[in-house]
């Protein structure tokens, strides 16, 4: 049986991605920031290991290395996410910024680092980092994000986690750990865009298609909905 961890696991693509990878019999190891998320999960899941941390705090490696003690990873999905509606210079802040950075970044390097004995025990071990369209140097510079609302935060961060994708994928290269970047598409969530017109469920679906049929490759950078994307 193989297993994945999943952060953010209580809501939208996080749940979604739950249910999917349960459904094709993985043990799932879920992160939740809160008791009642995590009580929530059990009842769905009932033989789900959950972890209730927050990603962003100074403890969260350390609990997350020693909660996957002698632990196989077979699949990492960095999901949890955060964002700030702020799409100016004139609106957006220092501390949006720092918010996003905290989650979207250094969350996923926190991750990472506290499962890679894990990920070492799989003979396919994978890292997918839920990114965003929005993270493309290229398409920004090319104004695919003008006048879309997305906030300067929000963009930044997730350049930022493309940038940490690269890095993983060059220095994990050697241990056999491929790390790739998903942009999920454009979901119907709590955070959606304003031209959202994907269900988490079948966001969820395709990606777990990708893994199953060992469509990703190291230092991918893909759209469940358009393919290759540029960084």
């Amino acid at each position: 049986m193989k297993s994945v961890l999943i952060t953010g696991a209580n809501r939208g693509l996080g749940l979604a991605l739950a249910h999917e990878f349960d459904k094709h019999d993985y043990r799932l190891y879920l992160v939740v920031r809160t008791n009642n998320a995590k009580s929530e999960l059990a009842r769905d899941f009932p033989q789900a290991k959950i972890l209730v941390s927050d990603v962003t705090c100074d403890s969260y490696e350390s609990k997350l290395s020693e909660w996957l003690e002698l632990v196989t990873l077979d699949l990492v999905v960095n999901n949890a996410g955060s964002g700030t509606k702020a799409p100016t210079l004139k609106s957006t802040r220092p501390e949006y910024l720092r918010k996003e950075f905290e989650t979207n970044c250094i969350a996923v390097l926190s991750t990472v680092k506290g499962s890679l004995d894990s990920l070492q025990r799989s003979a396919e071990p994978l890292i997918i980092n839920i990114s965003s369209r929005r993270g493309s140097l290229k398409m920004q510079s090319e104004l695919a994000a003008k006048g879309s609302g997305c906030s300067y935060s929000y963009r930044i961060s997730k350049a930022a986690q493309n940038m940490l994708t690269l890095c993983l994928a060059d220095d994990l290269e050697d241990l056999g750990i491929k790390v790739v970047a998903i942009h999920p598409g454009r979901l119907l969530t709590a955070m959606g865009s304003s031209d959202a017109d994907m269900s988490p469920k079948k966001s969820a679906s395709q990606i777990l298609d990708l893994v199953e049929n060992k469509r990703l490759n190291n230092r991918d950078y893909i759209s469940v909905e358009t393919g290759v994307l540029p960084w």
